[in-house]
Protein backbone atom coordinates (compact mmCIF):
# COMPACT_ATOMS: atom_id res chain seq x y z
CA UNK A 1 0.00 0.00 0.00
CA UNK A 2 2.61 2.60 0.97
CA UNK A 3 4.50 1.88 -2.55
CA UNK A 4 1.18 2.21 -4.11
CA UNK A 5 0.59 5.08 -2.42
CA UNK A 6 4.29 6.71 -3.14
CA UNK A 7 3.72 5.93 -6.92
CA UNK A 8 0.84 7.51 -7.82
CA UNK A 9 2.05 10.79 -6.16
CA UNK A 10 5.38 9.93 -8.85
CA UNK A 11 2.90 9.97 -11.55
CA UNK A 12 1.22 13.34 -10.89
CA UNK A 13 4.43 14.96 -9.73
CA UNK A 14 6.07 16.76 -12.70
CA UNK A 15 8.96 14.52 -13.99
CA UNK A 16 11.52 16.78 -12.91
CA UNK A 17 10.74 16.69 -9.37
CA UNK A 18 12.77 13.95 -6.98
CA UNK A 19 9.25 12.54 -5.43
CA UNK A 20 10.31 9.45 -7.65
CA UNK A 21 13.07 8.85 -5.24
CA UNK A 22 10.22 8.10 -2.76
CA UNK A 23 9.11 4.54 -4.57
CA UNK A 24 12.41 3.45 -3.71
CA UNK A 25 11.82 3.97 -0.32
CA UNK A 26 9.04 2.41 0.42
CA UNK A 27 11.40 -0.90 -0.12
CA UNK A 28 13.02 0.22 2.73
CA UNK A 29 10.38 0.64 4.79
CA UNK A 30 9.53 -3.01 4.41
CA UNK A 31 13.11 -3.90 5.71
CA UNK A 32 11.56 -3.18 9.36
CA UNK A 33 9.10 -6.03 9.13
CA UNK A 34 12.19 -8.15 10.07
CA UNK A 35 10.50 -10.71 6.95
CA UNK A 36 12.86 -10.84 4.08
CA UNK A 37 10.68 -12.97 1.82
CA UNK A 38 7.98 -9.82 2.56
CA UNK A 39 11.09 -7.33 1.14
CA UNK A 40 12.05 -8.42 -1.89
CA UNK A 41 7.66 -8.92 -3.29
CA UNK A 42 7.93 -5.37 -2.00
CA UNK A 43 11.03 -4.54 -3.86
CA UNK A 44 9.80 -6.10 -7.11
CA UNK A 45 6.17 -4.24 -6.64
CA UNK A 46 8.56 -0.78 -6.39
CA UNK A 47 10.48 -1.84 -9.18
CA UNK A 48 7.30 -2.41 -11.38
CA UNK A 49 5.71 0.91 -10.13
CA UNK A 50 8.74 2.58 -11.14
CA UNK A 51 9.01 1.54 -14.75
CA UNK A 52 5.12 1.96 -15.14
CA UNK A 53 5.63 5.88 -13.90
CA UNK A 54 8.27 6.66 -15.71
CA UNK A 55 7.46 4.93 -18.90
CA UNK A 56 3.68 7.11 -18.69
CA UNK A 57 6.00 10.07 -18.08
CA UNK A 58 8.13 9.43 -21.31
CA UNK A 59 10.49 8.39 -19.98
CA UNK A 60 11.17 4.78 -21.73
CA UNK A 61 14.28 4.42 -22.48
CA UNK A 62 16.04 7.36 -21.30
CA UNK A 63 19.27 6.95 -18.97
CA UNK A 64 16.75 9.03 -16.15
CA UNK A 65 14.47 5.91 -16.19
CA UNK A 66 17.57 3.28 -16.08
CA UNK A 67 18.98 5.36 -13.12
CA UNK A 68 15.85 5.29 -11.57
CA UNK A 69 14.94 1.84 -11.50
CA UNK A 70 18.76 0.85 -10.88
CA UNK A 71 18.28 3.15 -7.47
CA UNK A 72 15.30 1.32 -6.75
CA UNK A 73 17.04 -2.04 -7.71
CA UNK A 74 20.27 -1.63 -5.52
CA UNK A 75 17.85 -0.75 -2.70
CA UNK A 76 16.49 -4.37 -2.89
CA UNK A 77 19.24 -6.29 -1.63
CA UNK A 78 20.38 -3.83 0.93
CA UNK A 79 16.61 -3.53 2.76
CA UNK A 80 16.67 -8.06 1.83
CA UNK A 81 20.00 -8.15 4.45
CA UNK A 82 18.78 -5.79 6.67
CA UNK A 83 15.71 -7.85 7.19
CA UNK A 84 17.05 -11.07 7.73
CA UNK A 85 19.74 -9.81 10.04
CA UNK A 86 16.98 -7.70 11.85
CA UNK A 87 14.81 -11.37 11.55
CA UNK A 88 17.76 -12.88 13.27
CA UNK A 89 18.26 -10.28 16.22
CA UNK A 90 14.51 -10.60 17.05
CA UNK A 91 14.81 -14.15 17.24
CA UNK A 92 18.04 -14.00 18.90
CA UNK A 93 15.62 -11.95 21.86
CA UNK A 94 13.26 -13.87 21.57
CA UNK A 95 14.65 -16.75 22.96
CA UNK A 96 17.06 -15.00 25.42
CA UNK A 97 13.98 -13.77 26.45
CA UNK A 98 12.66 -17.33 26.86
CA UNK A 99 15.59 -18.62 28.46
CA UNK A 100 15.50 -15.89 31.06
CA UNK A 101 11.82 -16.61 31.84
CA UNK A 102 12.64 -20.14 31.86
CA UNK A 103 15.81 -20.06 34.43
CA UNK A 104 13.27 -17.40 36.55
CA UNK A 105 10.88 -19.89 36.39
CA UNK A 106 12.80 -22.38 37.63
CA UNK A 107 14.54 -20.26 39.95
CA UNK A 108 11.41 -19.60 41.57
CA UNK A 109 9.74 -22.75 41.57
CA UNK A 110 13.45 -24.19 43.11
CA UNK A 111 12.79 -26.14 46.41
CA UNK A 112 16.63 -24.71 47.36
CA UNK A 113 16.73 -21.09 48.50
CA UNK A 114 18.04 -19.39 45.84
CA UNK A 115 19.31 -15.94 46.76
CA UNK A 116 21.56 -12.85 45.14
CA UNK A 117 23.41 -10.50 47.73
CA UNK A 118 25.22 -7.27 46.30
CA UNK A 119 29.09 -6.74 46.90
CA UNK A 120 27.72 -5.89 50.63
CA UNK A 121 25.61 -8.65 51.58
CA UNK A 122 22.52 -6.95 51.18
CA UNK A 123 19.71 -9.33 49.05
CA UNK A 124 18.90 -8.69 45.77
CA UNK A 125 16.86 -11.44 44.80
CA UNK A 126 15.03 -13.61 47.53
CA UNK A 127 13.21 -16.81 45.86
CA UNK A 128 10.15 -18.51 46.93
CA UNK A 129 12.26 -21.59 48.53
CA UNK A 130 14.17 -19.03 50.41
CA UNK A 131 10.65 -17.88 51.63
CA UNK A 132 9.94 -21.42 52.73
CA UNK A 133 13.21 -22.12 54.33
CA UNK A 134 13.64 -19.10 56.32
CA UNK A 135 10.06 -17.77 56.97
CA UNK A 136 10.37 -14.40 55.07
CA UNK A 137 8.85 -13.19 52.29
CA UNK A 138 10.73 -11.73 49.33
CA UNK A 139 9.50 -8.33 49.91
CA UNK A 140 10.69 -8.09 53.42
CA UNK A 141 14.55 -9.27 52.60
CA UNK A 142 14.98 -7.81 49.45
CA UNK A 143 17.20 -4.41 50.30
CA UNK A 144 18.03 -6.41 53.87
CA UNK A 145 21.10 -7.67 55.05
CA UNK A 146 22.13 -11.17 54.86
CA UNK A 147 23.70 -11.50 58.01
CA UNK A 148 20.63 -11.49 59.73
CA UNK A 149 20.33 -14.86 59.05
CA UNK A 150 23.92 -16.56 60.22
CA UNK A 151 24.71 -17.19 63.87
CA UNK A 152 26.58 -14.39 66.21
CA UNK A 153 29.35 -16.87 66.25
CA UNK A 154 29.37 -17.74 62.78
CA UNK A 155 30.06 -14.12 61.22
CA UNK A 156 33.70 -13.92 60.86
CA UNK A 157 33.46 -16.89 58.40
CA UNK A 158 30.18 -16.12 56.57
CA UNK A 159 32.57 -12.42 55.92
CA UNK A 160 35.47 -14.30 55.10
CA UNK A 161 32.86 -16.02 52.41
CA UNK A 162 31.55 -12.88 51.32
CA UNK A 163 35.18 -11.81 50.50
CA UNK A 164 36.17 -14.68 48.97
CA UNK A 165 33.01 -14.23 46.17
CA UNK A 166 33.70 -10.39 45.68
CA UNK A 167 37.50 -11.90 45.17
CA UNK A 168 35.65 -13.63 42.35
CA UNK A 169 36.07 -17.04 44.16
CA UNK A 170 33.68 -20.23 43.71
CA UNK A 171 32.69 -20.52 47.76
CA UNK A 172 31.62 -24.33 48.60
CA UNK A 173 30.06 -25.34 52.22
CA UNK A 174 29.07 -29.20 53.05
CA UNK A 175 27.45 -27.35 56.09
CA UNK A 176 26.89 -23.89 57.42
CA UNK A 177 24.40 -23.11 60.51
CA UNK A 178 21.63 -20.80 59.76
CA UNK A 179 19.05 -18.73 61.66
CA UNK A 180 15.42 -19.30 60.38
CA UNK A 181 12.47 -16.50 61.50
CA UNK A 182 11.11 -18.38 64.82
CA UNK A 183 14.71 -18.25 66.30
CA UNK A 184 14.87 -22.04 65.57
CA UNK A 185 18.42 -23.12 63.74
CA UNK A 186 19.11 -25.51 60.97
CA UNK A 187 22.04 -26.89 58.99
CA UNK A 188 22.22 -25.93 55.19
CA UNK A 189 24.96 -26.90 52.50
CA UNK A 190 26.12 -23.75 50.66
CA UNK A 191 27.16 -23.44 46.84
CA UNK A 192 27.92 -19.66 46.14
CA UNK A 193 29.52 -18.14 42.80
CA UNK A 194 30.53 -14.29 41.92
CA UNK A 195 27.96 -12.25 38.83
CA UNK A 196 29.89 -10.31 36.69
CA UNK A 197 29.35 -7.70 33.94
CA UNK A 198 30.35 -7.46 30.51
CA UNK A 199 33.92 -6.36 31.38
CA UNK A 200 34.29 -9.20 34.01
CA UNK A 201 33.82 -7.34 37.16
CA UNK A 202 32.39 -9.41 39.87
CA UNK A 203 29.10 -7.07 40.73
CA UNK A 204 27.07 -9.55 42.77
CA UNK A 205 26.65 -13.22 43.98
CA UNK A 206 24.52 -15.72 43.56
CA UNK A 207 24.17 -18.59 46.52
CA UNK A 208 21.84 -21.70 46.47
CA UNK A 209 21.57 -23.39 49.95
CA UNK A 210 20.17 -26.60 50.66
CA UNK A 211 18.24 -27.62 53.50
CA UNK A 212 20.53 -30.77 55.18
CA UNK A 213 19.21 -30.80 58.36
CA UNK A 214 17.21 -33.74 58.06
CA UNK A 215 19.61 -35.70 55.96
CA UNK A 216 22.48 -35.42 58.84
CA UNK A 217 20.18 -36.36 61.38
CA UNK A 218 19.58 -39.32 59.25
CA UNK A 219 23.19 -40.13 59.21
CA UNK A 220 23.70 -39.18 62.75
CA UNK A 221 21.39 -42.02 63.50
CA UNK A 222 22.66 -44.56 61.19
CA UNK A 223 26.14 -43.82 62.79
CA UNK A 224 24.75 -44.49 66.10
CA UNK A 225 23.30 -47.33 64.89
CA UNK A 226 26.43 -48.78 63.35
CA UNK A 227 28.06 -47.80 66.53
CA UNK A 228 25.20 -49.99 68.73
CA UNK A 229 25.94 -52.57 66.37
CA UNK A 230 29.64 -52.45 66.85
CA UNK A 231 29.27 -52.11 70.59
CA UNK A 232 26.74 -54.74 70.86
CA UNK A 233 29.24 -56.91 69.17
CA UNK A 234 31.85 -55.73 71.40
CA UNK A 235 29.72 -56.85 74.34
CA UNK A 236 28.79 -60.39 73.36
CA UNK A 237 32.50 -61.20 72.83
CA UNK A 238 33.46 -59.84 76.21
CA UNK A 239 30.14 -61.30 77.58
CA UNK A 240 31.29 -65.11 76.27
CA UNK A 241 34.83 -64.29 77.26
CA UNK A 242 33.36 -63.42 80.64
CA UNK A 243 31.91 -66.38 81.04
CA UNK A 244 34.00 -69.08 80.15
CA UNK A 245 36.55 -67.32 82.72
CA UNK A 246 34.15 -67.24 85.86
CA UNK A 247 33.74 -71.20 85.03
CA UNK A 248 37.60 -71.77 85.02
CA UNK A 249 37.31 -69.38 88.25
CA UNK A 250 35.13 -71.24 90.03
CA UNK A 251 36.99 -74.60 89.63
CA UNK A 252 40.22 -73.07 91.38
CA UNK A 253 37.66 -71.26 93.88
CA UNK A 254 35.74 -74.36 94.95
CA UNK A 255 39.22 -76.00 95.62
CA UNK A 256 40.30 -72.90 97.30
CA UNK A 257 37.44 -72.48 99.70
CA UNK A 258 37.14 -76.16 100.41
CA UNK A 259 40.96 -76.87 101.24
CA UNK A 260 40.78 -74.14 103.54
CA UNK A 261 37.98 -75.40 105.35
CA UNK A 262 40.08 -78.97 105.21
CA UNK A 263 42.93 -77.53 106.69
CA UNK A 264 40.85 -75.45 109.69
CA UNK A 265 41.15 -78.18 111.88
CA UNK A 266 44.86 -78.94 111.58
CA UNK A 267 46.33 -75.80 112.21
CA UNK A 268 47.12 -73.49 115.01
CA UNK A 269 44.85 -69.96 116.13
CA UNK A 270 46.84 -68.20 114.24
CA UNK A 271 47.01 -70.47 111.29
CA UNK A 272 43.14 -70.36 111.52
CA UNK A 273 42.94 -66.88 111.02
CA UNK A 274 44.90 -66.49 108.22
CA UNK A 275 42.83 -69.42 106.79
CA UNK A 276 40.19 -67.08 108.07
CA UNK A 277 41.27 -64.41 105.28
CA UNK A 278 41.96 -66.95 102.34
CA UNK A 279 38.37 -68.05 103.08
CA UNK A 280 37.04 -64.31 102.87
CA UNK A 281 39.25 -63.39 99.68
CA UNK A 282 37.70 -66.45 98.05
CA UNK A 283 34.20 -65.06 98.62
CA UNK A 284 35.02 -62.16 97.34
CA UNK A 285 36.03 -63.38 94.06
CA UNK A 286 33.14 -65.55 94.06
CA UNK A 287 31.12 -62.53 94.52
CA UNK A 288 33.41 -61.35 91.16
CA UNK A 289 32.61 -64.77 89.52
CA UNK A 290 28.85 -63.67 89.88
CA UNK A 291 29.41 -60.51 88.65
CA UNK A 292 30.65 -61.34 85.52
CA UNK A 293 28.11 -63.85 84.80
CA UNK A 294 25.35 -61.00 85.52
CA UNK A 295 27.80 -59.26 82.55
CA UNK A 296 27.86 -62.06 80.67
CA UNK A 297 23.97 -62.36 80.71
CA UNK A 298 24.49 -65.76 81.64
CA UNK A 299 23.84 -65.08 85.67
CA UNK A 300 19.60 -66.94 86.39
CA UNK A 301 17.40 -63.72 88.05
CA UNK A 302 16.25 -65.85 91.63
CA UNK A 303 13.47 -63.31 92.80
CA UNK A 304 12.72 -63.35 96.77
CA UNK A 305 10.70 -61.38 99.25
CA UNK A 306 12.59 -58.12 100.20
CA UNK A 307 11.93 -55.38 102.11
CA UNK A 308 12.53 -52.11 100.41
CA UNK A 309 13.14 -50.40 103.28
CA UNK A 310 15.95 -52.83 104.43
CA UNK A 311 17.05 -52.54 101.00
CA UNK A 312 17.74 -49.29 101.36
CA UNK A 313 18.97 -49.02 105.06
CA UNK A 314 21.93 -52.05 104.37
CA UNK A 315 23.29 -49.92 101.32
CA UNK A 316 23.40 -46.61 102.82
CA UNK A 317 27.21 -47.30 104.24
CA UNK A 318 27.71 -48.55 100.55
CA UNK A 319 25.92 -45.48 98.53
CA UNK A 320 27.78 -43.03 100.74
CA UNK A 321 31.74 -44.11 100.20
CA UNK A 322 30.38 -43.98 96.38
CA UNK A 323 29.40 -40.28 96.46
CA UNK A 324 32.04 -38.16 98.09
CA UNK A 325 32.50 -36.11 100.65
CA UNK A 326 30.90 -33.09 98.95
CA UNK A 327 27.30 -34.72 98.33
CA UNK A 328 25.11 -35.62 101.51
CA UNK A 329 23.29 -38.47 101.39
CA UNK A 330 19.69 -38.55 103.38
CA UNK A 331 17.83 -42.01 103.30
CA UNK A 332 13.88 -41.96 104.13
CA UNK A 333 12.22 -45.20 104.51
CA UNK A 334 8.98 -45.92 105.32
CA UNK A 335 7.68 -46.45 109.05
CA UNK A 336 5.96 -49.96 107.47
CA UNK A 337 7.81 -53.13 105.73
CA UNK A 338 7.53 -52.64 102.20
CA UNK A 339 7.83 -56.10 100.92
CA UNK A 340 8.67 -56.50 97.22
CA UNK A 341 9.02 -59.43 94.96
CA UNK A 342 12.66 -59.41 93.31
CA UNK A 343 16.13 -60.16 93.24
CA UNK A 344 17.93 -58.29 95.98
CA UNK A 345 21.23 -57.73 93.85
CA UNK A 346 19.29 -56.14 91.13
CA UNK A 347 17.76 -53.86 93.59
CA UNK A 348 20.82 -53.11 94.98
CA UNK A 349 22.19 -52.79 91.40
CA UNK A 350 19.14 -50.16 90.75
CA UNK A 351 20.09 -48.02 93.89
CA UNK A 352 23.63 -47.86 93.05
CA UNK A 353 22.67 -47.14 89.18
CA UNK A 354 20.69 -44.15 90.46
CA UNK A 355 23.01 -42.59 92.86
CA UNK A 356 25.80 -42.84 90.87
CA UNK A 357 23.79 -41.03 88.08
CA UNK A 358 22.58 -37.97 90.75
CA UNK A 359 25.99 -37.73 91.75
CA UNK A 360 27.44 -37.25 88.48
CA UNK A 361 24.93 -34.39 87.94
CA UNK A 362 26.43 -33.25 91.44
CA UNK A 363 29.99 -31.88 90.28
CA UNK A 364 29.96 -29.41 92.88
CA UNK A 365 28.36 -31.03 95.12
CA UNK A 366 24.77 -31.36 96.80
CA UNK A 367 21.89 -33.60 98.29
CA UNK A 368 20.86 -36.83 97.63
CA UNK A 369 17.66 -38.03 99.23
CA UNK A 370 16.66 -41.66 99.16
CA UNK A 371 13.04 -42.55 100.52
CA UNK A 372 10.63 -45.60 100.16
CA UNK A 373 6.74 -45.02 100.32
CA UNK A 374 3.45 -46.82 100.00
CA UNK A 375 1.54 -46.43 96.70
CA UNK A 376 -2.23 -45.21 96.84
CA UNK A 377 -2.70 -48.91 95.04
CA UNK A 378 -0.46 -50.92 98.29
CA UNK A 379 2.18 -50.90 96.21
CA UNK A 380 6.22 -50.16 97.20
CA UNK A 381 7.57 -46.63 96.03
CA UNK A 382 11.18 -45.94 95.97
CA UNK A 383 12.44 -42.38 94.70
CA UNK A 384 16.00 -40.90 94.34
CA UNK A 385 16.44 -37.40 94.44
CA UNK A 386 19.11 -34.49 93.75
CA UNK A 387 19.54 -31.26 93.74
CA UNK A 388 21.85 -31.29 90.63
CA UNK A 389 21.89 -29.69 87.41
CA UNK A 390 18.68 -31.49 85.63
CA UNK A 391 18.28 -32.17 82.77
CA UNK A 392 15.90 -30.71 79.43
CA UNK A 393 12.98 -32.45 77.97
CA UNK A 394 14.88 -33.76 74.95
CA UNK A 395 17.33 -35.86 77.31
CA UNK A 396 15.03 -36.77 79.34
CA UNK A 397 12.82 -38.36 76.84
CA UNK A 398 15.75 -40.57 75.61
CA UNK A 399 16.88 -41.30 78.83
CA UNK A 400 16.27 -44.93 78.94
CA UNK A 401 17.21 -45.68 75.69
CA UNK A 402 20.11 -48.20 75.23
CA UNK A 403 23.86 -46.48 74.89
CA UNK A 404 22.06 -43.38 75.14
CA UNK A 405 24.48 -40.82 77.45
CA UNK A 406 25.20 -36.95 78.41
CA UNK A 407 28.25 -38.10 79.37
CA UNK A 408 31.66 -38.24 77.78
CA UNK A 409 32.68 -41.56 76.33
CA UNK A 410 35.23 -42.58 78.30
CA UNK A 411 32.91 -41.81 81.67
CA UNK A 412 29.63 -43.58 80.75
CA UNK A 413 28.77 -46.83 78.46
CA UNK A 414 24.79 -45.57 78.24
CA UNK A 415 23.60 -48.73 79.91
CA UNK A 416 23.42 -47.72 83.21
CA UNK A 417 19.90 -46.26 83.64
CA UNK A 418 18.72 -48.84 80.26
CA UNK A 419 19.20 -51.43 82.61
CA UNK A 420 17.20 -49.83 85.29
CA UNK A 421 14.55 -49.94 83.13
CA UNK A 422 14.74 -53.03 82.26
CA UNK A 423 15.20 -54.56 85.92
CA UNK A 424 12.02 -52.99 87.08
CA UNK A 425 9.76 -54.16 83.80
CA UNK A 426 11.05 -57.22 84.72
CA UNK A 427 9.88 -56.86 87.97
CA UNK A 428 6.31 -56.10 87.12
CA UNK A 429 7.34 -52.09 88.25
CA UNK A 430 7.29 -49.29 86.29
CA UNK A 431 9.71 -46.37 86.38
CA UNK A 432 9.68 -42.47 86.37
CA UNK A 433 11.86 -39.07 86.13
CA UNK A 434 10.54 -35.72 86.69
CA UNK A 435 13.60 -32.88 85.72
CA UNK A 436 14.41 -29.80 84.59
CA UNK A 437 17.42 -27.50 84.05
CA UNK A 438 18.50 -26.58 86.69
CA UNK A 439 15.79 -27.73 88.89
CA UNK A 440 17.44 -31.14 89.87
CA UNK A 441 16.20 -34.68 89.11
CA UNK A 442 13.85 -37.10 90.55
CA UNK A 443 13.41 -41.17 89.77
CA UNK A 444 10.66 -42.69 90.63
CA UNK A 445 10.03 -46.54 90.92
CA UNK A 446 7.11 -48.37 92.29
CA UNK A 447 7.07 -52.27 92.34
CA UNK A 448 4.26 -54.27 93.12
CA UNK A 449 3.41 -55.36 96.54
CA UNK A 450 4.82 -59.27 97.78
CA UNK A 451 2.78 -61.35 100.22
CA UNK A 452 4.27 -60.01 103.74
CA UNK A 453 3.73 -63.78 105.15
CA UNK A 454 5.81 -64.91 102.09
CA UNK A 455 8.62 -62.51 103.09
CA UNK A 456 8.51 -63.98 106.78
CA UNK A 457 8.79 -67.66 105.72
CA UNK A 458 11.66 -66.94 102.95
CA UNK A 459 13.52 -65.35 106.30
CA UNK A 460 12.91 -68.79 108.53
CA UNK A 461 12.94 -71.27 106.17
CA UNK A 462 16.86 -71.76 105.78
CA UNK A 463 17.58 -75.41 106.88
CA UNK A 464 21.30 -77.00 107.81
CA UNK A 465 22.73 -79.93 106.29
CA UNK A 466 22.11 -83.20 107.10
CA UNK A 467 24.62 -86.08 107.40
CA UNK A 468 25.00 -88.85 105.36
CA UNK A 469 23.98 -92.85 106.55
CA UNK A 470 25.90 -94.72 104.69
CA UNK A 471 24.17 -93.17 101.31
CA UNK A 472 26.35 -94.62 98.09
CA UNK A 473 27.41 -91.61 96.03
CA UNK A 474 28.98 -91.68 92.11
CA UNK A 475 31.05 -88.54 91.77
CA UNK A 476 32.19 -87.79 88.33
CA UNK A 477 34.45 -84.58 87.70
CA UNK A 478 37.47 -84.19 85.24
CA UNK A 479 39.09 -81.51 87.63
CA UNK A 480 41.10 -83.85 90.07
CA UNK A 481 41.60 -81.19 92.93
CA UNK A 482 37.49 -80.69 92.67
CA UNK A 483 37.30 -84.16 92.65
CA UNK A 484 38.81 -84.96 95.78
CA UNK A 485 37.16 -82.21 98.17
CA UNK A 486 33.80 -83.12 96.98
CA UNK A 487 35.04 -87.22 97.59
CA UNK A 488 36.42 -85.91 101.35
CA UNK A 489 33.39 -84.13 101.89
CA UNK A 490 31.53 -86.86 101.40
CA UNK A 491 33.44 -89.57 102.77
CA UNK A 492 33.74 -87.33 106.22
CA UNK A 493 30.24 -86.70 106.62
CA UNK A 494 28.66 -90.33 106.36
CA UNK A 495 28.08 -90.84 102.54
CA UNK A 496 30.21 -94.12 100.32
CA UNK A 497 31.97 -92.60 97.64
CA UNK A 498 32.96 -93.95 94.27
CA UNK A 499 34.82 -92.16 91.63
CA UNK A 500 33.43 -91.95 87.76
CA UNK A 501 35.51 -91.19 84.66
CA UNK A 502 33.55 -90.20 81.89
CA UNK A 503 35.18 -92.75 79.43
CA UNK A 504 34.48 -95.93 82.47
CA UNK A 505 32.32 -98.58 81.13
CA UNK A 506 28.86 -99.19 82.91
CA UNK A 507 30.17 -100.99 86.22
CA UNK A 508 28.19 -102.99 88.30
CA UNK A 509 28.93 -101.42 91.73
CA UNK A 510 26.39 -98.87 90.26
CA UNK A 511 23.73 -101.25 90.91
CA UNK A 512 23.30 -99.87 94.63
CA UNK A 513 24.42 -95.93 93.92
CA UNK A 514 21.96 -93.68 95.53
CA UNK A 515 23.04 -90.62 93.47
CA UNK A 516 25.33 -89.24 90.73
CA UNK A 517 27.28 -85.92 91.50
CA UNK A 518 28.18 -84.50 87.65
CA UNK A 519 30.19 -82.15 86.59
CA UNK A 520 27.99 -80.78 83.41
CA UNK A 521 31.19 -79.81 80.99
CA UNK A 522 33.38 -82.41 80.71
CA UNK A 523 36.60 -82.28 78.35
CA UNK A 524 35.24 -85.29 76.35
CA UNK A 525 31.50 -85.49 76.55
CA UNK A 526 29.02 -83.89 79.54
CA UNK A 527 27.39 -84.91 82.42
CA UNK A 528 23.72 -84.73 80.93
CA UNK A 529 24.99 -87.27 78.28
CA UNK A 530 26.94 -90.00 80.77
CA UNK A 531 23.74 -89.13 83.33
CA UNK A 532 21.77 -90.54 80.15
CA UNK A 533 24.17 -93.18 79.14
CA UNK A 534 23.89 -94.48 83.04
CA UNK A 535 19.75 -94.59 83.58
CA UNK A 536 19.38 -96.82 80.81
CA UNK A 537 21.12 -99.06 82.70
CA UNK A 538 19.89 -97.98 86.42
CA UNK A 539 16.57 -95.97 86.06
CA UNK A 540 16.10 -94.87 89.26
CA UNK A 541 19.58 -93.09 89.95
CA UNK A 542 19.22 -89.51 91.40
CA UNK A 543 21.44 -86.60 89.77
CA UNK A 544 23.39 -83.62 90.89
CA UNK A 545 25.07 -81.67 88.64
CA UNK A 546 27.57 -79.15 89.20
CA UNK A 547 29.04 -76.24 86.94
CA UNK A 548 30.80 -73.13 87.22
CA UNK A 549 28.61 -71.95 84.25
CA UNK A 550 25.59 -70.22 84.30
CA UNK A 551 22.70 -72.23 85.08
CA UNK A 552 20.37 -70.53 82.40
CA UNK A 553 23.07 -71.21 79.45
CA UNK A 554 23.67 -74.77 80.87
CA UNK A 555 19.90 -75.44 80.87
CA UNK A 556 19.58 -73.80 77.07
CA UNK A 557 22.76 -75.76 75.80
CA UNK A 558 21.51 -79.42 77.18
CA UNK A 559 17.97 -79.38 77.07
CA UNK A 560 17.55 -79.39 80.63
CA UNK A 561 14.48 -79.06 82.39
CA UNK A 562 13.11 -77.71 85.93
CA UNK A 563 13.28 -80.83 87.38
CA UNK A 564 17.12 -81.21 86.70
CA UNK A 565 19.17 -80.11 89.97
CA UNK A 566 22.37 -78.00 89.28
CA UNK A 567 24.72 -76.80 91.88
CA UNK A 568 27.05 -73.67 91.26
CA UNK A 569 30.45 -73.69 91.28
CA UNK A 570 32.28 -72.36 93.70
CA UNK A 571 30.29 -74.42 96.67
CA UNK A 572 31.55 -75.22 100.25
CA UNK A 573 31.07 -78.51 102.05
CA UNK A 574 27.73 -77.10 104.12
CA UNK A 575 26.24 -76.19 100.22
CA UNK A 576 27.48 -79.44 98.82
CA UNK A 577 25.77 -81.33 101.88
CA UNK A 578 22.96 -79.31 101.51
CA UNK A 579 22.41 -79.84 97.59
CA UNK A 580 23.34 -83.34 98.39
CA UNK A 581 20.12 -84.13 101.31
CA UNK A 582 18.02 -82.08 98.78
CA UNK A 583 18.13 -84.40 95.80
CA UNK A 584 18.64 -87.52 97.52
CA UNK A 585 15.07 -86.54 99.35
CA UNK A 586 13.40 -85.94 95.92
CA UNK A 587 11.30 -88.22 94.30
CA UNK A 588 13.15 -91.61 93.30
CA UNK A 589 13.95 -91.94 89.06
CA UNK A 590 13.22 -87.66 88.41
CA UNK A 591 15.03 -87.42 85.47
CA UNK A 592 17.53 -84.36 85.46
Amino acid sequence: MTVTVLAVVSALSPPHMLLFGMVAIGTAFAAASANPRGVLAVGCYAFAAAFAVSTWQGMLGTPDQILRLLLVAGIIPISWVIAANLRLLLRAAAEAASERGMLAAIVEQSTDAIIMLDLDGTVLKWNAGAERLYGYRAVEMVGERFTRMVPAERLPHYERSLAELNAGEHVIQDEARRIRRDGTEFLVSVAAAPIRDESGEVIASATTERDITAKKRREAEERQALERTVQAARMESLGQLAGGVAHDFNNLLAIILNYADFLTEEVTADGRRDLDRIRDAADRARSLTSQLLLFAKQEPTQVENVDLNEVVVSSSELLSRSIGTNIRLVCRTHDQPLPVRANRGRLDQILLNLVINARDAMPDGGMIVVGTDQTPDGGARLSVTDTGCGMTAEVRDRLFEPFFTTKPADQGTGLGLATVYGIVEDAGGRIGVESSPGAGTTFTIELPRADGRALEAAGTSAAGPSPGHGEHVVVLEDEDFVRDAVVRILRENGFRTTVLHEQDPIAAVLDDADLLIADIALRHSSGPEVAARLRRHHPGLRVLFMSGYSERDLRYRYHLDDSARIMPKPFTAVELLAAVGDTLASTAGRRG
